[in-house]
């Protein structure tokens, strides 16, 4: 699959472009809404449990990235899943991982129009609402259909025009701010109690989901192997540096009182007025469009991924596994995914997905840990193997110092070694955590959705496979 993925699907993601569908997976609805809960689960603590569980959350991002470095090709967990558990495990992976993907475009389509609908009542009625949804579902699948290019070029343009206006919001904000007061209040910070920061840390670790957009697309992906860690690390750094300015800023600008609006509304209208917060608003359907642009884009890889794995057999398999000739794109998979996000976004029914939509891409994020781990174990297997075979092959060294080969190990090097040894399981006690923290109809909901993809595999593609390998 991997020879054949990528010579099928071009090179149209450059350092920048992966950077971007970072900085989109992670940036969309949730920033508009999150300074207040922040700010009334942890008060003047709030901007700071953005930098610690940041860091936390840096852990299970490293994972990704060297992952993505391992299996350069489109799919990322799908692909991750299948090497290190084999097609019954990756097609479980992907079958949740996609409906958790795909609830979000469909709940983000509402979210887009909620905040449209400031400006423009009528999105938000009725037969306009419908329509609406239709149109961006269109322009969707359209703008992925015709090329990746397009789509990346419309993600720059989308990308410029949603952090412009935080840059000045942030920028005058803090221009306008009494720092001597602000730093006096900021220096009288009580940290709060383990519990309450547990509920704030699960709504930090909520707007980091996300950022693993960038490795599904790997096998369009220009030299993967050091573009997607590099913009995994330094992107997800940078937002957790971000979203730690505007916490900072709303708590010193607003504090805990309960906005009317949407909280960087709020901010932005008692920053510039009522100009400011309609700029905000239209910041807000950009930032939730970037969001969807982003997710189509990875989204659709997975299901010509699975295809292509021979995960989805037959006429389905090999529809969903076919690339345009003219813009080499995964159409049928594009179009497949706009039309079912479209179709829930019409009828509401996403609603019922989305209560375990969370869960699943968790669970998907420890899957992929444990991978890394098995890797890292088979690498360290490879070498102690390889370095009996090379000191049998030496002559006996006799001197004191020559005895003990172990002894030149302890070095600068090992100790990074152990690091990177380490690093996955920091990442899997994250996921750990933040998976015990789920309610229990989350964990009805996601079973049901195994149970499903269990009997599809088993009695539908798991016979395929086995004609197609026979």
């Amino acid at each position: 699959m991997s020879s054949e993925n990528k010579s099928l699907l071009t090179k149209g993601i450059g350092g920048i472009g992966a950077a971007l569908l970072v900085l989109n997976g992670l940036i969309g609805a949730g920033i508009f809404a999150l300074p207040a809960k922040m700010a009334a689960e942890l008060g003047a603590f709030s901007p700071y449990i953005f930098l610690i569980f940041g860091t936390l959350m840096l852990a299970i991002v490293w994972c990704f990235g060297q992952l993505a470095a391992l299996y350069q090709e489109t799919g990322g967990p799908v692909v991750y899943a299948q090497k290190g558990f084999g097609d019954a495990a990756a097609f479980q992976t992907g079958f949740i991982y996609y409906l958790a993907r795909a609830t979000a475009i469909a709940a983000n389509m509402h979210v887009l129009l909620l905040y449209a609908g400031y400006v423009w009542p009528e999105l938000n009625a009725g037969i306009g609402k419908s329509f609406a949804i239709i149109a961006l579902t269109t322009a969707l699948i359209v703008v992925n259909i015709v090329g990746l290019k397009a789509a990346m070029r419309s993600l720059d343009t989308i990308s410029v025009l949603k952090l412009l206006p935080f840059v000045a919001l942030i920028a005058v904000g803090y221009w306008q701010l009494d720092f001597s007061t602000a730093l006096t209040r900021s220096s009288e910070t009580v940290v709060p109690a383990f519990d309450t920061i547990s509920a704030g840390a699960l709504l930090t670790l909520y707007a980091f989901i996300g950022f693993e957009t960038v490795v599904v697309t790997s096998g369009e992906t220009s030299s993967p192997k050091k573009t997607i860690p590099r913009a995994l690390m330094l992107t997800v750094s940078g937002i957790a540096i971000f979203y730690f300015c505007v916490q900072w800023l709303y708590w010193q600008t607003v504090g805990p009182a309960k906005p009317d609006s949407a909280p960087l509304i709020a901010l932005a209208n008692m920053i510039f007025g009522e100009t400011g917060a309609l700029i905000m608003t239209l910041t807000a359907v950009v930032s939730v469009a970037g969001n969807l642009l982003a997710n189509m884009i990875s989204t659709s890889r997975l299901t010509f991924s699975m295809a292509r794995q021979s995960l989805i057999p037959g006429k389905l398999g090999s529809v969903l596994g076919r690339v345009h000739t003219a813009f080499a794109t995964p159409y049928f998979s594009i179009l497949v995914l706009g039309l079912f996000a479209g179709a829930m976004a019409l009828s509401g029914s996403f609603v019922w997905l989305a209560i375990s939509s969370v869960l699943a891409r968790l669970v998907v994020y420890a899957v992929c840990v444990v991978v890394l781990m098995k890797a890292q174990r088979a690498s360290l297997q490879r070498a102690s193997l390889q370095s009996a075979s090379s000191q049998s092959s030496l002559q006996p060294i006799t001197s004191e110092k020559g005895a003990y080969p172990e002894d030149a190990t302890a070095t600068p090097a090992s100790s990074v070694k152990l690091i990177r040894r380490l690093i996955p399981f920091v990442a899997l006690a994250v996921c750990a955590w933040s998976i015990a923290q789920s309610s229990t109809n989350a964990w009805l909901f996601l079973l049901g959705e195994l149970v499903v993809g269990a009997l599809l595999y088993f009695f539908y593609f798991a016979p395929s496979n086995k004609e197609s390998k026979g």
